[in-house]
């Protein structure tokens, strides 16, 4: 419901004039005109299956938010689509101000600004970091032509692009407590030929490096699995650089001991064969990389991303028992790559976005260290349990999906369903108070989304 049909459904039930109602609106909506903010009204909240947890709405009314990034205990930066970050203090809903305006952005189909990092670990020492005065490093990356800045900056792709061709760039910039500044550019990627499948998802992982993911463009090369396709050209990868300037991690797993990485067309990427990801984070227990992957109509995916991992996209996509006629043969192989079957796959594609290991014991043992992940087609938020080991998922109470790792009806489905009617998510977040936050997204709305906040309904008793 919208906020003038909220006021319209309200006048007949008080039997109040329509028209004060709509003058009333009229006021209304020319206060959050002024102020730039969208009205945040009531709404009908999404579900959780679980009891002993509480949805609470943070914040409604924004504009195509995809990814957001926790600036302190209590502010955050999202990014919306278009182009605009902006800055929201989770205290108070009206309180979302731009903060930075990206020039010459391209946000068609899955383009645009797409995914927000921060380079400090803020989670579970919030009380040590509400000093917003602090300098620290943020990582964005955007579709966009161009640069940010008018002054020259050396970009540090192994092919420089034109200021007119249409880029994704990985930028680095500087807060300073009230601003964004000084944009570097640390990744310089294609932005094509498909409007799709851009990936965007950019993450500082737990050796202080930066990783980004960069979906295939609907290219067919090497780094596809397609063998007498073109060389590696930074497309279905998942980045590992240096933050401070981009240039190749230490130890990346396409390179060998003494070699020159400025030869090695593959000496940044971590791993590849990936189709599209909107997600990935670090198990907070091993620290290794698990990311959820889409397929185009059939099989979206749960990986753990070893170093070399090569996703199997485009000849795979699912267990690679589901393509009788691939064997792992038939993938490009690399020095250092590995296959590896997905931990969990949905036979029809939802669009499965991010994924988030709860690095905090708010909502109770069974949640900690567990993992969430969204999708953007029904807006469902889905649970899973890691294994023992941590090298895969447990599905001890359904022996359908144990079986195959493969889920396949809606009772599989609603197994793993926690939360329902969010109708599409974009990020996932512990927050450094320890709850989940939840970023969504309406399609069917033109992009209007929310913040949630996920927290424990049980109440505790303090210690005496």
């Amino acid at each position: 419901m919208n906020w003038i049909d909220h006021y319209f459904k309200n006048s007949i039930s008080n039997r109040l004039p329509l028209k004060f109602f709509l003058v009333t609106s009229i006021v209304v909506a020319i206060i959050c005109t002024n102020n730039n903010l969208m009205p945040a009204f009531s709404q009908e909240l999404p579900l959780l299956e679980d009891p002993s947890l509480k949805l609470d709405l943070v914040a409604d009314g924004l504009q195509s938010p995809t990814s957001m990034a926790f600036l302190t205990d209590n502010s955050i930066l999202i990014t919306h689509k278009e182009g605009t970050i902006s800055k929201l203090e989770l205290d108070n809903p009206t309180s979302l101000q731009p903060i930075l305006e990206l020039n010459n952005v391209n946000s068609k189909n899955e383009r645009g600004l797409l995914g927000i990092a921060i380079g400090k670990d803020i989670i579970g020492d919030s009380k040590n970091n509400t000093n917003q005065s602090e300098e620290f490093d943020v990582f964005v990356f955007v579709t966009a032509t161009g640069t940010q800045s008018d002054e020259q900056m050396q970009e540090t792709s192994t092919s420089a692009s034109s200021s007119n061709e249409l880029r994704n760039k990985v930028y680095k910039y500087t807060w300073d407590g009230e601003s964004l500044s000084n944009p570097t550019i640390l990744l310089d990627l294609p932005a094509g030929p498909g409007t799709n499948h851009q990936g965007g998802k950019v993450k500082i992982g737990p050796d202080n490096q930066l990783y980004a993911i960069v979906g295939e463009l609907q290219r067919e090369g090497q780094l596809q699995n397609i063998h007498d396709g073109p060389t590696p050209d930074d497309s279905g990868v998942i980045f590992r650089v240096d933050p401070s300037d981009g240039s190749p991690s230490v130890n990346n797993p396409f390179v060998q001991v003494g070699e020159n990485t400025d030869s090695n067309l593959l000496s940044k990427y971590y791993a590849y064969g990936i189709r599209n990801s909107f997600g990935m984070d670090f198990d907070p227990v091993t620290g290794k990389l698990w990311n959820a992957e889409n397929g185009q109509d059939l099989y979206d995916e749960i990986n753990l991303v070893e170093p070399g991992f090569n996703s199997g996209w485009k000849l795979v996509m699912g267990p690679i028992s589901g393509s009788p006629t691939v064997t792992e043969d038939d993938l490009v192989t690399f020095h250092g790559s590995n296959y590896a079957d997905p931990l969990l796959s949905w036979e029809q594609s939802r669009g499965v976005t991010d994924l988030e290991f709860l690095k905090s014991g708010n909502l109770g043992q069974k949640y900690q260290n567990n993992i969430f992940v969204g999708d953007i087609t029904r807006g469902n938020l889905f649970f899973f349990e890691v294994n023992e080991n941590r090298n895969g998922l447990q599905f001890d109470n359904n022996p359908d999906i144990a079986d195959d790792l493969v889920v396949s009806t809606e009772d599989e489905i609603s197994s793993i369903t926690l939360g329902s009617g969010f109708k599409g998510i974009t990020d996932i977040e512990t927050g450094p108070d320890g709850d989940l936050y939840i970023l969504t997204y309406s399609r069917a709305d033109g992009g209007q989304g929310a913040l949630y906040r996920i927290s424990s309904s049980v109440e505790t008793t303090p210690a005496s």
